[in-house]
C-alpha cells in the first residue's frame, strides 16, 4: 500500500519531466498582448502545457507601462483558425503607480508560418485598486520558439 501512495506521489514529478516538443517561448509585437495585456512588446514562457492548455508568466512592456503576467491560456475551438481564452493575474507598473488587475481575453489565432501568428481579440482589464473596468481590442504578431 505504501509504495501505491509513493508511485501516487511519483507520477506528478514524473510527467513533468517529460521531454515535450511543445514550443515554450513566445515573443510578441503589437498593441495589447492576449497574454500580458497592457504591452506593444512583450515574452511569455510556458510553465506547463499541452496541446489545449497552458500555465505561463510573462512580461510586456510600452513607454509607460509594464506589466508581470501569471495566467492561464486554454483553446475551445481548434480549426482553420484557433478560439481561445486567456485568464491571468498582473501587476502593472506605470508613471501612476501600480495597481493589481485581473484579466481576461477572448479572441482567435491564426499560423501564419511555421513559428508566426497572428492574434486578434478583446481584452477586459479590472483594475482592482481603482476597481475600473477596461475593455480594449487586442492585434498583435507572435513568435513560438
Amino acid at each position: 500500500m505504501n509504495k501505491f501512495f509513493g508511485l501516487f506521489l511519483l507520477f506528478p514529478i514524473l510527467a513533468l519531466c517529460q521531454n515535450n516538443s511543445l514550443p515554450k517561448n513566445y515573443i510578441s509585437i503589437g498593441l495589447f498582448d492576449h497574454k500580458n495585456g497592457f504591452s506593444a512588446i512583450s515574452y511569455s514562457r510556458s510553465i506547463l502545457k499541452n496541446k489545449d492548455h497552458e500555465l505561463f508568466w510573462g512580461c510586456g512592456s510600452m513607454i509607460m507601462f509594464s506589466t508581470l503576467t501569471m495566467g492561464y491560456k486554454g483553446y475551445f475551438i481548434k480549426s482553420f483558425a484557433d478560439g481561445f481564452y486567456v485568464a491571468s493575474l498582473q501587476k502593472i507598473y506605470g508613471m501612476a503607480g501600480g495597481p493589481y488587475s485581473v484579466f481576461l481575453s477572448v479572441g482567435i489565432e491564426k499560423k501564419i508560418w511555421k513559428v508566426l501568428f497572428i492574434n486578434a481579440g478583446i481584452n477586459i482589464n479590472y483594475l482592482l485598486d481603482d476597481l475600473e473596468l477596461l475593455a480594449f481590442p487586442s492585434l498583435n504578431i507572435n513568435i513560438r520558439l
